[in-house]
């Protein structure tokens, strides 16, 4: 049994398929490992969906802050976004039962035989992985209650910016998504910063510094798989923080990690 993990497919279902095909990609005894943002952005969102929900027992995923603003739209809290070309999923007659499913996927998963874990973003600036580890729990657990609405609305938002155990408890359910799910840099102090979105390389604020590289002690003997983070294109410098979204939706291309072997696999988008 083979462990491959995929960056951001953002419903782009036929460069799925075709990077399933390229690793032999076995659904009997394989296990599909997502990064999060499966959809929006993309032509196929609805395919991309259908796909996972028909075979959701090998496929093991995180959410992402497009899945989490999907189930926001879905639920009409937020007004859908043209750009993300959600209209055709929205309408289907299962478009509960794929609510339903995203609603159960969390925030964070382990890696096999302990090796690490894996979140959409990454893993927020003074946290250790036991407060991962308990917000995801917390996140996990109100999405699947019948208050998740509640957490849909509270979400939006880029403050508090700082870790701290004097917030209230809405402030740390949204540090917390921040966190799994949108941050990139932070300053040296570990506040988050949400306006660069460019790679380490082209920031242009001097401290500013990637999320991994703040108290990177705490990867020294764990991997971190993400995706979320196209501009760096896969290079974290650190070969136990592992970077999949490789921009894929916007013309570059898929990067098929194998767990076992530590081998890339690269699909260029050729649609």
């Amino acid at each position: 049994m083979a462990h491959y993990f995929i960056g951001d497919v953002q419903g782009c279902f036929t460069g799925l398929k075709r990077a399933l095909t390229e690793v032999e990609f076995n659904v009997s005894k394989d296990t599909l490992w997502l990064t999060g943002d499966l959809i929006a952005r993309g032509p196929e969102s609805l395919e991309t969906i259908k796909f996972l929900y028909k075979h959701q027992d090998c496929v093991r995923t995180v959410l992402g802050n497009h899945d989490l603003h999907f189930l926001a739209v879905a639920s009409g809290i937020k007004s859908v976004n043209p750009k993300d070309k959600l209209d055709e999923l929205l309408a289907h007659k299962k478009v509960k039962h794929y609510v339903q499913w995203l609603k159960e996927q969390p925030l964070l998963l382990e890696l096999p035989k302990h090796q690490g874990y894996m979140s959409h973003a990454g893993l927020a600036p003074n946290w250790r992985i036991e407060t991962a580890k308990e917000w995801n729990n917390n996140l996990t657990e109100i999405l699947r209650s019948k208050e998740y609405k509640k957490l849909l609305k509270l979400m939006y938002g880029n403050k508090p910016t700082l870790w701290a155990d004097d917030l209230t408890e809405s402030e740390k359910l949204r540090f917390a998504i921040n966190g799994f799910t949108r941050m990139r840099f932070c300053t040296s102090d570990g506040q988050l910063e949400f306006k660069t979105k460019s790679a380490p390389e082209n920031a242009n604020a001097n401290n500013l510094i990637p999320w991994y590289q703040y108290q990177s002690d705490r990867f020294t003997d764990m991997k971190w798989i993400f995706g979320h983070w196209a501009s760096l294109m896969g290079k974290t410098d650190n070969n136990n923080i592992i970077a999949l979204d490789t921009g894929y939706v916007w013309g570059n291309y898929f990067s098929v990690y194998q767990l076992k072997t530590s081998k890339f696999t690269y699909i260029k988008n050729v649609e």
